[in-house]
This record gives C-alpha cells, sequence and structure tokens, in this order.
C-alpha cells in the first residue's frame, strides 16, 4: 500500500505508536522518503547481554526496504549471514562410525557449500521484491560499513539455504554421492501451533506459534521484531505486516498483517520433496501470505501455487475466525499422480490400504484428494477414524523385532554395532498398541520421555474434535499426507524425533482442553499464552530444555521463538532470547493506520 502524509507526520504517529508499546525510538534513517525506525524497548531486555529489545519499521519497495534494514542493522546482518550459516549446520548432523576429527568438519563443509551454492539454483522461484530486498540489505551494509562482510551469496544462503538443505536431507542422496552416508545426518525438527477462536476464544482469535530452531548461538542475541509497510508489488497489495525474525532474514517465522492473518511453518520430515528444485517453501512463503493475503483463503490459494520442493506445515488463522494446516509437499504437476506408496518399504506396504480403500473412504467423507502436492486440514476437515481402527493395531505389530532385524545391516553399516543398537532402541523401545491411545484426550506417550511411537509407520489420531480448536506439531494428520513420511529413511532420520512430535501434539490438545473446562466463557491472552509456551523451563516441564536442572532456566535460550497473535485487536506479543527476558508486545493497528 502506498505510505501516506508527509515524512515527518509519519514519524511522529509510528514514534507514538512505539511509545504506546513500551519501546522508545533510538534511530531514524531515510531512503527516497521511506522511513526506516530502530526503537528499543525501555524494559524488556536479553539477559544475559543486557541489551534492550528491538522492533525496526520500515516502508517502501524491496529494495528501500532492504536498504533500511541493513543501514541500521549492519553487524546483525553480518552475524546472520556469517555465524549463523556456518554454526547452524552443526544441528543437521550427528555422529558417525568416523572419528569426529574427520566426520565433522567434512559434513559441515559439505552442508554449508549445500547453502551457500545451491541456493542460486533457486533464484527463479523466488519473487523479485523479496531478492530486491536481499540486494537492498547488502547495498544497506554496505552504506553503513564499506569494510562489511556481508555479501549477496550469504544472505541467499541464509534466506534460501535451509530449504535447499532439507530438501535434500529429507532425500538423503547427494549426501551419499559426496562419500557421506545420509544417516549421519539428524533434522532438528520442534514446532507448535494452534488457533482457538469463537467459543474458545470468548470471541476472540488466539494464533499461538512456538518456532522451535537452533539459535546456532546466534539468533539469541540478534533476534527482533520487524514492522513492514510494502508497496504494492507485480499488481499485487502490499499490507502492513509484524513479524518475527532477525536483521538479514527476509521470511518470516511468525508473521501478523493488518487485515488479521497470521501464518507460520513447522518442519516437516517427509519424501515429498524435489532437492532438483527446492523452489519457495517456509520462511519466505510465510512472508509472502503475510504481505500480500487478507484472509485464510487466499492464503491457501498462495501457498498451492507456489513453487514448493519442500514438506512443511502452514498453519494459518485469520481474523473472521477461519483457521487451518496446510499440510503440504512439493508441488505436483497437474497430470502427475499422487506418491502414496512410493518410498513405503515393501514390509509395511502389505499392511497398508490400497487406492480402492483411500478413494472409497474420501466419498464416504466427502472429503477431496490431495491436489497440488498438498491436502488442507480445515476447521470442517473429517478426519477418517476407519485408518486407525482398520490398521494400526496391523503397523504397530508389524514395527516388531522382525523389523528391527531387517533395519539391522542397514544401521550397522551407518553407526557401527554398538550405536546401531542405540539407534534401534531409540526407534522403538517399548512400542505397544492399546485402543485408548486414540481417544480425544489419549495419549500415545504418557511422557516426553516414552518412546510408544512405532516410527513414523502409523496413521496419526486427530485430537481436536472442536470446530474452535486446531493444533499442529511436526506430523500430518490426513492418512494422504501420511503415507508420505512413512520410510526407513524418515525413520532413520528422525528416529526418536517421532516420539516427541506426537508427545507434543497430544500435550498441547490435553492443555487446551483443560483451560476450555476450566473457563467455559473462554480463555484470556494470559491463558493462551501459557498454552504456546507450555514447554518453558519454569512450567510443567522443567527438565524438557534443562535436563536435570543443571542450569537456571531463565538463561536458556529459547529455541526459536514463541509467539500469540490475538487477530481480532491485531495485537502481536513474542518471547525470543532467554526465557528469563520479558516478551514484547506490538499493536499493529497503530502502526498500520500510522501509514
Amino acid at each position: 500500500m502506498p505510505v501516506m502524509g508527509s515524512v515527518e507526520s509519519r514519524f511522529a504517529r509510528i514514534e507514538a505508536a512505539f511509545r504506546k508499546d513500551g519501546f522508545e525510538v533510538v534511530r531514524r534513517t531515510e531512503k527516497d522518503e521511506r522511513l526506516g525506525i530502530l526503537a528499543r524497548h525501555t524494559q524488556a531486555r536479553n539477559s544475559r547481554t543486557g541489551a534492550p529489545k528491538r522492533a525496526f519499521y520500515v516502508e517502501g519497495d524491496g529494495a528501500r526496504i532492504g536498504w533500511l534494514i541493513g543501514a541500521m542493522a549492519e553487524p546483525d546482518v553480518a552475524r546472520m549471514a556469517g555465524e549463523f550459516i556456518d554454526n547452524v549446520a552443526f544441528a543437521f548432523f550427528g555422529s558417525g562410525p568416523m572419528s569426529e576429527e574427520d566426520t565433522l568438519p567434512r559434513l559441515k563443509d559439505i552442508i554449508v557449500r549445500i547453502i551457500s551454492s545451491a541456493s542460486e539454483r533457486m533464484l527463479p522461484d523466488i519473487p523479485q521484491q523479496l531478492l530486491a530486498e536481499i540486494d537492498g540489505i547488502v547495498d544497506g551494509c554496505r552504506a553503513a560499513n564499506p569494510a562489511t562482510s556481508v555479501r549477496r551469496e550469504r544472505l541467499l544462503a541464509l534466506n534460501l539455504g535451509i530449504d535447499c538443505l532439507l530438501a535434500h536431507i529429507y532425500t538423503g542422496t547427494i549426501f551419499a554421492e559426496r562419500g557421506v552416508h545420509p544417516g549421519l545426518l539428524r533434522t532438528p525438527i520442534g514446532c507448535n501451533a494452534f488457533s482457538l477462536s469463537g467459543d474458545a476464544a470468548g470471541g476472540r482469535h488466539f494464533f499461538g506459534r512456538d518456532f522451535m530452531f537452533p539459535t546456532a548461538n546466534v539468533f539469541q542475541d540478534t533476534a527482533c521484531l520487524m514492522i513492514q509497510v510494502p508497496d504494492n508489488s507485480a499488481g499485487r497489495p502490499g499490507r502492513p505486516f509484524v513479524s518475527q525474525g532477525a536483521p538479514g532474514l527476509v521470511g518470516a517465522m511468525a508473521a501478523m498483517n493488518e487485515a488479521g492473518l497470521a501464518a507460520g511453518v513447522d518442519m516437516l520430515p517427509s519424501r515429498l520433496c524435489d532437492p532438483g528444485r527446492p523452489g519457495l517453501n517456509s520462511l519466505l512463503l510465510v512472508r509472502e501470505c503475510a504481505q500480500h493475503c487478507d484472509s485464510v483463503d487466499a492464503a491457501v490459494e498462495r501457498i498451492r501455487e507456489a513453487p514448493r520442493g519442500v514438506s512443511w506445515l502452514y498453519p494459518v488463522a485469520d481474523a473472521d475466525g477461519q483457521a487451518c494446516v496446510v499440510e503440504a509437499g512439493r508441488r505436483l504437476g497437474a497430470s502427475e499422480p499422487f506418491p502414496y506408496f512410493d518410498h513405503i518399504p515393501s514390509y509395511f506396504r502389505a499392511r497398508l490400504p490400497g487406492l480402492p480403500y483411500i478413494r472409497g473412504i474420501r466419498a464416504r467423507y466427502g472429503t477431496p484428494p490431495p491436489s497440488d502436492g498438498l491436502v488442507v486440514r480445515g476447521r470442517d476437515y473429517r478426519y477418517p477414524e476407519e485408518y486407525g481402527r482398520d490398521w494400526n493395531e496391523g503397523l504397530w505389530k508389524a514395527f516388531d523385532r522382525n523389523w528391527l532385524t531387517i533395519l539391522k545391516d542397514l544401521l550397522c553399516d551407518i553407526f557401527g554395532g554398538v550405536k546401531a543398537s542405540a539407534q534401534i532402541r531409540a526407534l522403538a523401545a517399548g512400542a505397544a498398541f492399546s485402543e485408548t491411545m486414540f481417544g480425544e484426550t489419549g495419549a500415545i506417550n504418557a511422557t516426553w520421555k516414552d518412546r510408544n511411537c512405532p516410527g513414523p509407520f502409523y496413521f496419526a489420531p486427530q485430537r481436536e474434535q472442536r470446530p474452535d480448536v486446531l493444533i499442529a506439531t511436526n506430523h500430518c494428520i490426513s492418512p494422504e499426507m501420511r503415507l508420505t513420511s512413512m520410510s526407513e529413511w524418515i525413520a532413520l532420520l528422525s528416529s526418536g524425533d517421532q516420539n516427541d512430535i506426537q508427545w507434543r501434539y497430544d500435550e498441547l490438545n490435553r492443555d487446551v482442553l483443560g483451560a476450555l473446562a476450566a473457563a467455559p466463557a473462554g480463555i484470556d491472552e494470559k491463558t493462551a499464552w501459557d498454552l504456546i509456551n507450555f514447554l518453558r523451563p519454569d512450567g510443567k516441564f522443567t527438565d524438557y530444555y534443562n535436563p536435570g536442572g543443571t542450569r537456571d532456566w531463565r538463561e536458556i535460550q529459547v529455541h526459536g521463538s514463541v509467539t500469540l497473535c490475538e487477530l481480532t485487536s491485531r495485537t502481536f506479543t513474542s518471547l525470543f532470547g532467554y526465557y528469563g527476558d520479558q516478551p514484547v508486545t506490538i499493536h499493529l493497528r497503530d502502526f498500520s493506520t500510522a501509514s
């Protein structure tokens, strides 16, 4: 949208909006009559460094917005494009039979080179205004510091590289081609989300996001809030929005716009990826939705049409009370059949339904087939419980010593004998089936330390029964998309994470239902915040992030960020840095009106 009013009148109104939210303006920058403002919170600080929490306000087209960010935050951009990219590579591999001196540097070098070099091939699929913003950040950094270490290729790696890397990790091929067995890799899987609206929220709409991602010992100090007022681009309106991220990140970990649309992204280990064309996904696609879409329906269409190449979950909600989780893999061609069984080992394939069964269940429930490589699980989605009733017990029984024997040779090749045994225990220790696990308040793992899931080889139940509640972690609920995760490689890659994914989903569901039972008129904002922040180390699960309670919980880094949007009033509250830090809030309406 075009900015309105003179530069001075806009600045006065933005400064007042920041002041209302507890921030003071400390820097003002301009580029072609477009404003850039840096504000620092007067109370909330990073508990380790003492630095105040920051928020940026920028306006204009992609190039000007990028320039303003680079000019105001060059040191942070340099850290994100340097230290963060180098260090985050360690989060994507474990250990193997080779010595640490040999394995770790070689793996890190391969991962960094994949992130850096392959990002260039993704450019044709990235919207031009986002590429212009990346180039603008480089120019702004150079204006602020002619000797800056920020380079275009490093910013491309920061913004595109993780998707490129995940496309390769989820399929595993490139590492074997380069002499590194894919079994040495891992993914830092973690994310939680919910939508609570209507009666559940007392007529309001809460959208919660817990983006659990490695900080690489950098993000916790560079994290901030970003308020952007973008110009129209490519014939599409630019909508003011607020997001959580860090300078240099063009995408958004969580975002909400002036129309009341909120979106986030959860990692999803699946074989439905295209390492040859990773495309437009994750944080950048969330940014696209926030910048241009005004409703859940519009956001779903944007995700559907995007040239996706990596599997992710996209929870989306809007001010009208609509919400969904888009379970998305790579975008399939119009005539390309959905790969229901392409990656499922024959041992399990014999224990799964065929296409006639799948089509028959869809006809019975009136649900559409997967299209464009995705399924939309909305409030009106009817989960076909027949999948669990007809197939899960057999799948649980199949995941027994016979299956583990099949894996044994592969595991020994990757990890060696001792580590193979440990990996087997991580995959299947204690797996047992019970019908009591599948009710509305059931749990497959009673605690976060339990290991009762048969890897990815089962149909995960949908717990939500109320039309005003939607929950997601890191697994597909729709049976069709669930099939794309049933493979040996995904089982090895995610191993014990499958148990954690299911436990978080079940626990968050039980917490939500408990909160609603205690507040029949709907939960309030404090309760909603406590729900999305349920893993905090000073809460019920003190040892989840703090094993043995050996550290002061206030000094534990927030893995990514925890965010709550109230879509009716357009408020955006986020915690980043350390758990001892104070969350900060932006009332977006004050900023978008000022624009």
